[in-house]
């Protein structure tokens, strides 16, 4: 789920090594199989009487989603397997929705959370886990963590991830950032994942 279509996690922020990017899709894909989303085509954005002043509606038909998103944000589409849909703040944040099929039936949030951890924890030397908590999304029961990450040049990141099961699917919605642009922009990105509706 750690996004990204070039080899700059972010522009001008520092660079991230392409493992480090990659962290969370290795640790979605060590638990889920990746459901593809690519391609999708009623992918839509707009204005309703339910948005946020300031925000738009991002709406994913095929994945069966829908995200308020501020206007000054970018939509970025699918930018690796398993995304639906990337929205960035100025090439240096960014928050992602992924989706993916359990591998077996009974799974919870709260039962993907210990493998999850594990998985962060070993990934990298730097990783410290600043929480650990229950958490709701698309008021579903959901589990979130909040991380940080230190880049080999020593750049300080902070990523949460908060995710739900529905049925025989898991939904995550990841917000990262440099720990400065991220603690700036929390407030935001929690409206964000407050505003997530699976259609």
């Amino acid at each position: 789920m750690t996004r990204y279509k070039s080899e700059e996690y972010c522009t001008g922020a520092g660079k991230m090594d392409r493992r480090t990017r990659m962290l969370s899709l290795a640790i979605v894909a060590a638990i889920v199989t990746v459901v593809v989303c690519a391609g999708c085509t009623s992918n839509s954005q707009s204005a309703t009487s339910t948005t946020p002043p300031g925000f738009v509606l991002y709406t994913n038909k095929d994945a069966g989603v829908e995200i308020n998103y501020p206007s000054d944000w970018q939509v970025t589409g699918n930018p690796v397997q398993g995304a639906i849909a990337e929205f960035q703040q100025g090439n240096k944040s960014t928050l992602q929705i992924q989706t993916g099929v359990l591998n077996k039936s009974g799974e919870s949030a709260q039962s993907l959370a210990p493998a999850l951890i594990s998985l962060v924890e070993k990934s990298n030397s730097t990783v410290r886990l600043l929480q650990n908590q229950t958490a709701s999304l698309a008021g579903q029961p959901g589990y979130q963590i909040v991380f940080s990450i230190s880049n080999p040049d020593g750049t300080q990141y902070k990523e949460l991830m908060t995710w739900t099961v529905k049925g025989a699917s898991v939904y995550m919605i990841e917000f990262a950032g440099p720990s400065d642009l991220y603690d700036q922009q929390l407030s935001t990105a929690q409206q964000m994942i407050a505003s997530f509706r699976l259609v």
